[in-house]
């Protein structure tokens, strides 16, 4: 089994990173292969633009048709070729962001933007079908405030609402199995020890990551 981690936090001394270093002990202890691709040590460029795409194309660009012809012609740009070789190897994707803004990081965004393309992630029949599906994503997150607010009365917002975006609106739409996303709260507060049992229980949940069932998602609805 193989596993790509994919931390997009710009600096290494971060708690992100730390989360991202404690996946790769876990899951080689484990016995998966790791794929750590960090996103800003390697220099991922972050903008979509027409220089993903070779021949370089003139004129108006719409992204999403670009992509599509990209993927039938392996006509991409090699850093987005080799990002994209680098999810379609992978049996599980771990996403390793800072919530920043009530969101992912930009650097998450932005890989996303180029990386899960059409025809690579996703295709005409999104939810049920698609080139990733059956591979399992989990997204971890170093969240500032306390689960207090961002509980379900909280002052944030529900905290699985703000994430559905991510874990409906991208791994549910790729058909991807979604298992249930790890937050750590206070993550950036002046107590060590939250950090240190939430990274002991990152790796402890990872040891049985191959037979966690998926949860379900599901647009949101006002009600």
């Amino acid at each position: 089994m193989h596993a790509l981690i994919v931390l997009a936090h710009p600096e290494p001394g971060s708690f992100s990173a730390a989360l991202a270093q404690t996946a790769v002990m876990a899951l080689t202890t484990a016995g998966w292969t790791v794929d750590l691709d960090d996103l800003a040590r390697e220099g991922f460029r972050r903008d979509v633009s027409r220089e993903d795409f070779l021949p370089v194309p003139e004129g108006h660009v719409q992204v999403m048709y670009a992509q599509e012809a990209a993927t039938v012609s392996n006509g991409y740009a090699p850093d987005v070729a080799d990002q994209i070789a680098r999810l379609q190897r992978a049996d599980l994707l771990i996403t390793v962001s800072p919530f920043w803004w009530f969101s992912i990081s930009g650097l998450l965004k932005n890989w996303i933007d180029r990386v899960f393309a059409n025809g690579v992630a996703y295709g005409p029949d999104p939810y049920n079908e698609g080139p990733l599906k059956g591979m399992r994503a989990l997204a971890a997150f170093a969240v500032g405030g306390d689960a207090e607010m961002y509980g379900p009365s909280g002052s944030a917002g529900d905290i699985r609402a703000l994430l559905n975006p991510l874990l409906h609106g991208t791994f549910g739409y790729c058909a991807m199995d979604v298992l249930e996303p790890f937050v750590v709260f206070e993550a950036d507060g002046a107590d060590a020890s939250v950090r240190e049992r939430a990274l002991a229980q990152f790796a402890a949940r990872l040891a049985g990551i191959a037979g966690e069932d998926p949860i379900r998602t599901e647009p949101l609805r006002q009600s």
